[in-house]
């Protein structure tokens, strides 16, 4: 039958892809009554060598960007209908923090995760988060393709 999902984490990055998976995720919270957990994760690596160099403001800065992309969402969340809302900015690889924040901290029955359109060059080399989170993530996961599948007709 129907899965019931009560615990529903998106990871969003500010993308078009993003945007779409978070639109689903709330539908998906809505129709499950379930609680939401909206995720950003600030990349370390982008971060490793210029740390040191400007005493960690640009990490301040990608952090108060994304504090403010989250704080849109968890209002549009709110004002759709979703009950419970909450929001985390992490830091670290994305693909392995979505599934550590998923499993260990937010016990997640559902993730949602962009299609993000990368190249096959950087496919190749790092893989997309969104294969990653498919196969180690131990609850379902939901792929939204929508907005890429359009990018592809225009």
């Amino acid at each position: 039958m129907f899965e019931e999902y009560k615990r529903i984490l998106v990871a969003v990055d500010g993308s078009k892809s993003g945007e779409a998976a978070f639109l689903k995720a709330i539908h998906a919270a809505i129709r499950n009554k379930a609680q939401l957990l909206v995720l950003n994760v600030i990349d370390t690596l982008y971060f490793a060598n210029l740390t040191a160099l400007d005493g960690g403001e640009m990490v301040n800065q990608f952090r108060e960007t994304a504090e403010k992309l989250l704080l849109g969402y968890e209002k549009q969340a709110k004002e759709l209908g979703v009950e419970q809302v909450e929001t985390l900015v992490d830091y670290g690889p994305p693909k392995a923090t979505i599934v550590e924040i998923a499993e260990e901290k937010f016990h997640a029955d559902l993730i949602v995760v962009g299609a993000v359109g990368d190249s096959t060059f950087s496919r190749i080399l790092l893989g997309s988060v969104a294969s990653y989170v498919t196969l180690h993530a131990n609850c379902d996961v939901l792929v939204e393709r929508e907005s890429i599948l359009k990018g592809h007709e225009e």
